[in-house]
């Protein structure tokens, strides 16, 4: 957060800067031309404004990869840490800005509602498709707010302007979904408006004013909704996703309808424009998701992570130090087993080709999933996973360290991140310095049509079959994926920007999802429990890229779950000291919230704490969560 402070003040040097102009430099006359009745100042223009909203939709805020998404990929074992899990795992220490997203919304929704409601009824009508629009981001990032929290302010948020109060009162959870899906339905009775309506266009930045996109979008929500409502009202869930699915045009049915946006320009031309400057704080990916990717031929894997550093030039560099007498460095067992190779008469090895399905497939390896793996002689001996003074090259005066291991692609979400290409200690430097404004993705076709293949396995009367919407779903997230690595033009996106002579890039073709597609682990089979546990993984796998969404996914469903034959639970702890919310502290005395948070709190049966207490971060669920199967246990609907 200190880089937060230094922002600050040098934002508050400037406003002290330009106030001392002001005050020099400016005659009685020249204030008087400045200052203007507050009644005579025009209303914003809602078509900007909206594009505004947009600009502050975040739920990717720079935070939550190096805090709260750092927190929960770890806690639902998509990563681990790089040195093992270790008994501390289960606690949580400074939070990000999860749970305070929503204002940065709503504030611009208020003022499109303001501006509308001051004009003719004949001139306000055509704004109805906008209304709708503005209010779904709402309610979108109002959704991802309470899922950690429970209670939140919504309806009296950022409403002081207008004479509103600074103290918005907290609604519960079911309250929020109850006033949610109405605003919802309203917006989408809206969106049918056939009237004139103003022309948003370019000033949309995800569907350019399409109010059939956003129909599609809405009904998203509504599925989002429906998927979190399943503990506590199944049958009410089940007819939400009737309501949706019944007519396939409230359906995302490709790529294209996928709420992908790049903010360029109207961003603030940092991290609202490029993502976080923070490095993401992820971890290694799990060897049980790899593993599980790598066997079925997924080619998400290719661009979810990265390449780890052993090229072929790189192996051969190991070979060439080895060979000059470095008995230190070795390449781990796991990747020397897809090498061929050679051996000369004085015993110098010589890189031959790769093994097996060769680039990029070899080039993906996970860490396994263990409690104080890193001292245990099977991760650390010729298979090492740890002592990264091993992957140490050495010639002449230079030195290179070289990780076997896979991270999350972090150019999905920086689009100023430089990557250095892995090249031999004294080979050439090779990197990508290009900065991308970046192509975000919320609400997709994958999401969509998986949540309505799970409702379909749970009962729903829907009109295609489970594994049709599994089929769909599953498709389009791999396309989605391969979308956002050209879009963001991450490391070894093309041909022209790999650098080994052997690596191929990691973006995929149609043929490749349908290898993927013909596999076992992703064809549905009749079976309702191993096909919700199939349609679960898929989401997982999908969230990836939204660790929140994938950890609401792991919680309400169980899934990975102990014993499984497609990506198991490895159970380190017992599962009721593994947060499902994030901590709550205690208000200052002087805070005017005070006495709402301390009702709302007592409302959910809360106890205020810090991340030291797992056990009670457990216990003590938001209101959907309860009742939902335990971290591992599998679903129990």
């Amino acid at each position: 957060m200190k880089q937060n402070m230094i922002k600050f003040k040098t934002l508050a040097l400037g406003l002290c800067t330009a106030c001392v102009a002001l005050t020099t430099g400016c005659s009685e006359n020249e204030y008087a031309k400045i200052n203007t009745d507050p009644s005579t100042i025009g209303e914003g223009n809602p078509i900007f404004l909206f594009t505004q909203e947009q600009v502050q939709y975040q739920p990717f805020d720079y935070l939550l990869w190096y805090y709260d998404g750092a927190y929960t990929s770890k806690l639902v074992q998509a990563y681990s840490p790089s040195t093992s899990f270790n008994d501390l795992y289960n606690k949580l220490a400074e939070l990000g800005g999860v749970g305070s997203q929503l204002i940065y919304v709503k504030r611009y929704e208020n003022d499109i509602k303001a501006a509308i409601d001051k004009m003719p009824a004949d001139k306000a009508a055509q704004y109805s498709h906008l209304s709708a629009m503005a209010n779904a981001l709402s309610v979108y990032m109002g959704l991802f707010d309470t899922d950690l929290f429970g209670s939140r302010p919504y309806s009296e948020t950022a409403q002081a302007k207008y004479g509103g109060t600074l103290t918005p009162n907290y609604e519960s959870q079911e309250k929020l979904f109850e006033q949610w899906l109405t605003e919802l339905n309203a917006d989408l009775a809206k969106l049918k408006e056939t009237n004139t309506q103003i022309s948003v266009g370019d000033n949309d930045l995800a569907y350019g004013g399409d109010a059939k996109k956003w129909v599609k979008f809405i009904n998203g929500i509504k599925l989002k909704i429906a998927a979190r409502l399943l503990h506590q009202d199944k049958a009410k869930a089940l007819k939400i996703a009737e309501e949706v699915g019944a007519d396939d045009a409230n359906v995302m049915q490709a790529i294209t309808d996928d709420y992908v946006y790049n903010k360029g320009t109207g961003g603030d031309g940092g991290n609202n424009t490029y993502g976080t400057d923070n490095s993401v704080n992820l971890g290694t990916c799990s060897k049980n998701v790899i593993d599980f990717m790598r066997r079925n031929k997924d080619p998400r894997m290719l661009v979810m992570f990265t390449k780890n550093d052993f090229n072929s030039e790189v192996i051969q560099a190991f070979f060439d130090a080895q060979a000059r007498g470095d008995n230190n460095c070795a390449i781990p067992k796991y990747i020397l087993d897809q090498v061929n190779y050679t051996t000369d008469g004085s015993g110098h090895k010589h890189f031959t080709s790769w093994k097996g399905d060769g680039e990029p497939w070899v080039r993906y390896q996970g860490l396994p999933i263990g409690m104080t793996i890193s001292e245990k002689a099977e991760y650390t001996g010729d298979n090492n996973y740890f002592v990264t003074t091993r992957w140490k090259v050495t010639d002449g005066d230079k030195s290179k360290t070289y990780s076997p291991l896979s991270y999350f692609n972090e150019e999905l979400v920086r689009g100023r991140v430089d990557y250095t290409f892995p090249t031999a200690p004294k080979g050439k430097v090779v990197q990508d310095t290009e900065d991308n404004p970046l192509y975000e993705m919320t609400i997709s076709t994958a999401e969509m049509n998986l949540y309505l293949a799970e409702f379909k396995l749970l009962g729903a009367n829907l009109p295609h079959s489970a594994a049709d919407y599994f089929k769909t779903g599953v498709e389009a997230s791999a396309k989605a994926y391969s979308r956002l690595a050209t879009l963001n033009k991450i490391p070894y996106y093309d041909k022209a920007h790999c650098n080994d002579k052997l690596d191929e890039p990691i973006t995929y073709n149609d043929a490749a999802i349908a290898t993927m597609m013909a596999k076992a682990d992703y064809q549905l089979t009749g079976n309702v429990a191993s096909d919700l546990e199939k349609v679960y993984i898929q989401m997982y796998l999908h969230f990836f890229y939204q660790p929140l969404e994938q950890f609401v996914t792991v919680r309400r469903s169980g899934v990975p779950k102990v014993g499984s034959s497609l990506i198991p639970w490895v159970a380190m702890k017992p599962s009721t000291e593994l947060p499902r919310r994030f901590y709550i502290a205690q208000p200052d005395p002087a805070d005017k919230m005070r006495a709402i948070i301390e009702a709302a709190m007592t409302q959910q049966g809360f106890t205020f704490t810090d991340g030291q207490k797992p056990e009670l971060l457990n216990s003590e669920r938001v209101w959907y969560d309860k009742g939902a199967p335990n971290f591992g246990e599998g679903p129990n609907y």
